[in-house]
């Protein structure tokens, strides 16, 4: 087992040589259950980033990463440079991101990332870690950090809420929203944005939607249907049963649903006042 926080910053060495620090890990999640690691970036001089496939890494010793003689380098202008659909890039939008941890349904920021060498050779992530004493390792507090139990929340068991990791995993069928029935759905549509709470249910299709619609809060399906297209809002009701659908349609159909609620002022923005003639603003 790696942590990610022992393995980024360590020096990189081809034939001998430095050539630059580990800065992050790209991974894909479309062709394995785990996200594998496809290439590393690697920050050389003059703030120059080098990728790397995973391929050319020979091996991981305590304190640098060793690539194999003749390995392949692309210099590339960002981290973000030449990543694929179903590409993520480690550190950028998984690392100090919030998940959500299906399983204990409950929203965690992510402290550090567990890697794992998988039978072929291949560097995996196999879960993270969301408690407070992993945050206390990354800042050197090593020692008060060992007292603290660990707090890891296997890969399977969560969600990414960062834009690009909540994208990657709708579109990734083997990831965990796709194995949830419409209770853990619902559970999970209440502690996303609008948004991606959206994406995820027109992605079910019209039926599991409607399901997730019968057992979600009032207030969150309103929320959640009001925000999707018409056509595909209407798709969803359809489906419901007769009772259902009628609900629904009125309540859809309520254009006043925000008249008469008084938007909130902050005392901090006080009402500005404009001065009269001959007054000092």
């Amino acid at each position: 087992m790696l942590l990610l926080s022992t393995v980024v910053g360590r020096w990189v060495e081809a034939d001998g040589r430095r050539v630059g620090r580990l800065a992050d890990l790209v991974v894909t999640a479309a062709d394995a259950d785990l996200p594998t690691v496809r290439r590393i970036l690697v920050r050389g001089n003059h703030a120059r980033t080098v990728s790397v496939p995973w391929t050319d890494v020979d091996r991981i010793g305590p304190g640098h990463i060793a690539l194999r003689s003749g390995s392949e380098t692309l210099v590339v202008e960002s981290a973000a440079e030449g990543l694929s659909s179903d590409e993520v890039l480690v550190v950028r939008d998984i690392l100090d991101s919030q998940i959500i941890d299906i399983a204990g349904q409950r929203l965690a920021r992510v402290a550090d990332i567990v890697l794992a060498r998988s039978p072929s050779g291949l560097l995996e992530i196999v879960g993270v870690e969301v408690g407070f004493g992993a945050l206390l390792r990354r800042m050197g507090f090593r020692r008060l950090a060992a007292r603290m139990a660990p707090d890891a929340v296997r890969w399977s068991d969560l969600h990414l809420a960062s834009k690009r990791g909540h994208t990657i995993q709708l579109a990734t069928k083997r990831s965990a929203v796709h194995r949830l029935g419409a209770r853990d759905l619902a559970v999970l549509v209440t502690k996303l944005d609008t948004e991606s709470a959206t994406g995820i249910l027109s992605a079910k299709g019209p039926a599991m939607a409607a399901d997730v619609i019968r057992v979600s809060q009032p207030e969150v399906a309103e929320r959640v249907l009001r925000a999707m297209p018409a056509a595909t809002a209407a798709d969803v009701v359809a489906t419901m049963p007769a009772d259902h659908a009628a609900h629904w349609r009125r309540r859809l159909s309520d254009v006043s649903f925000m008249r008469g609620r008084r938007l909130l002022r902050s005392r901090a923005w006080s009402r500005r006042r404009h001065p009269k003639r001959g007054e000092l603003p």
